[in-house]
């Protein structure tokens, strides 16, 4: 990202959330939840996407939060959503939009005011497409073809399966910190699928750089303004750095993630926590892309060459 858009990212995400954090509490988080999905799903879907993405996954978000039952059947029900996406080669905005769902599954979520949630969750969508839509870097909408019903059916089903067990997974065996498992099984099964032994080789090396980076700062027993300091500084740098090098991008959002929920959990706990999940979601996309490409290489080789980028 060139520094423009690393700026243009800084004011339409993080600063809804910070307002909403420091005026309610943990519950303005939620601004966070819309306000990422939304600018990232405009820029690459255009705004009527973003906004049907980022709807749907609010109010799915509204359904499972605080209940675990419902957000396995809300994963299930978002993974057919996504896959109508791919369809019509919208997966990534769709994608975008899941990805921040996952904080819906864990309790970090306040569920006690499910009103004031949904309205600060709209407040940080409305406020993120606004900016994006100021700066002009919305994407304008264009025709597209559509993929095979092959791979979308394919698809839907690899990551319905994926996205139900890890939350599940999460939910059962991570505690607080279990969003994270389904989280990073989304990043990682974000297509185009060539290489992507590889990729979550190094976003797993990633992640526990970042981590141990975390761990390091923190036995330097800071205060709370400057741990929150160096979150904020390594925030618009992990940004800045992807995709040029993916890497450095993982190493230091990582980093800022831990960082920023060490003020509120244990880091040792945290580093363990993310590491471990980092791990699972790995494998577990790692099999679940070798089952798919079995499929669709005996039923439909060309749907394997849209996953594998030549068509993506």
């Amino acid at each position: 990202m060139g520094w423009t858009d690393v700026g243009i990212l800084m004011l339409a995400v993080p600063v809804a959330p910070l307002i909403a954090v420091s005026i309610f509490g943990p519950v303005g988080m939620a601004a966070f939840a819309a306000a990422m999905p939304a600018h990232l799903a405009s820029k690459e879907g255009g705004a009527p996407v973003a906004l049907l993405a980022t709807l749907t996954t609010g109010l799915g978000g509204m359904v499972a939060i605080g209940n675990p039952v419902m957000a396995l059947m809300v994963a299930g029900c978002l993974a057919v959503m996504t896959a109508i996406a791919a369809h019509h080669r919208l997966a990534r905005p769709a994608m975008r939009a899941v990805l921040t769902w996952c904080l819906f599954t864990s309790p970090l979520l306040p569920s006690d005011d499910l009103p004031l949630l949904f309205a600060l969750y709209l407040a940080g969508m409305i406020w993120s497409i606004a900016v994006t839509a100021i700066a002009s870097r919305i994407k304008e909408p264009e025709a597209q073809g559509r993929q095979s019903r092959t791979y979308s059916f394919t698809f839907g089903a690899v990551f319905g399966i994926g996205l139900v067990a890890t939350v599940w997974a999460g939910q059962h065996f991570f505690g607080e910190h279990g969003f994270w498992l389904p989280l990073t099984f989304v990043i990682m099964a974000l297509p185009p699928y060539g290489g992507i032994l590889g990729r979550s080789i190094k976003r797993v090396l990633a992640t526990v750089l970042g981590t141990l980076m975390a761990l390091g700062v923190s036995a330097l027993a800071l205060p709370s303004f400057g741990v929150i300091a160096l979150a904020l500084a390594a925030f618009p740098l992990a940004f800045r750095f992807i995709p040029r090098s993916n890497f450095t991008g993982v190493t230091l959002l990582t980093f800022t993630i831990v960082e920023g929920l060490s003020l509120i959990s244990d880091i040792d706990m945290l580093a363990l926590d993310r590491v471990e999940t980092a791990i699972l979601a790995s494998v577990m996309t790692f099999g679940l892309w070798l089952l798919a490409s079995g499929a669709l290489l005996l039923l439909k080789p060309k749907a394997m060459r849209e996953a594998m980028g030549e068509d993506s």
